[in-house]
């Protein structure tokens, strides 16, 4: 199976010698990725992690362009060397779902394009920064670091093991780094206003487009598996309760203290969510 143009590593020569001095990843045998598997969960596990890929792909483009912005912005340097931080955590996750893909029988010929996000061209600056920040960030990551953290106590495969709990760490950084702007950072009474309608969209996103993804239905439509894998597989039951562990615990109590009316949102849109279905 071919792999993707998009983003494939030289692996020799200064780029590649710079870029794992950079990333400073553990060493991984990764030979042993796969290596005495059923054929049937190999599959399962190359479909999760060509699934992963491409969600670290589209973070990747996120979080450069977001770097991008703040830097153009003027932002402090210590949030710019911050978010530096997250890009580089991102191009390394890349790399690391690539490596298990082709260990465990390479790429689709038909793997599909990342779900990339984007704004509205008319979007100001700030407007792009503070959406990204709201949207990949807190809401994203922290939802990323609920499902990593469920993958990777399912992960029975030494390697997937060690894979997981580098990505399980670092996006935890990538979260707090949403939750810390919010912080930091004083927003104008347009910015608020701008939070929060933003917030409403995100939220209504949750629970309309993303919910559904966790259930059985959502996981066999993606080709992954409901049930625990030696890659990390997670049944549906438990993706949804720790999305909605992380809703409840960590990303409506945030925003409800950066004063944005997350818990009325959040409580709407999940009743208009159940009253369609």
């Amino acid at each position: 199976m071919p792999s993707p143009l998009r983003f494939a590593p030289l692996r020799s020569g200064p780029f590649a010698t710079t870029h794992e001095a950079f990333v400073s990843v553990e060493s991984i045998d990764w030979a042993r990725a796969g290596a005495e598997v059923d054929p049937i969960v190999r599959e399962q596990g190359r479909t999760t992690f060509q699934q992963r890929a491409l969600d670290e792909q589209r973070s990747l483009v996120a979080f450069t362009e977001l770097l991008s912005a703040l830097s153009r912005a003027g932002a402090p340097i210590d949030v710019i060397g911050s978010m530096t931080r997250v890009v580089r955590d991102e191009a390394l996750h890349v790399d690391l779902c690539g490596c298990m893909v082709e260990r465990l029988g390479g790429w689709s010929a038909d793997a599909p394009e990342p779900k990339w996000v984007s704004f509205p061209a008319s979007w100001a600056l700030p407007q792009r920064i503070l959406g990204t920040v709201l949207g990949s960030l807190c809401v994203g990551e922290t939802l990323s670091v609920a499902l990593f953290r469920c993958s990777r106590d399912n992960a029975t495969d030494l390697v997937a093991h060690q894979v997981l709990t580098r990505m399980l760490a670092d996006e935890s950084m990538h979260g707090r780094f949403g939750w810390w702007w919010l912080e930091s950072m004083p927003r104008s009474s347009d910015a608020q206003r701008f939070a929060e309608q933003f917030v409403g969209h995100v939220l209504g996103s949750v629970a309309t487009d993303f919910l559904p993804t966790q259930t059985a239905a959502g996981l066999a439509k993606q080709g992954l598996p409901n049930a625990a894998t030696p890659y990390g597989g997670v049944c549906a039951e438990a993706r949804r309760d720790a999305v909605m562990a992380a809703m409840d615990t960590i990303i409506v109590p945030g925003f409800e203290k950066a004063g944005i009316a997350a818990k009325r949102i959040w409580a709407r849109a999940r009743n208009e969510k159940e009253r369609s279905s």
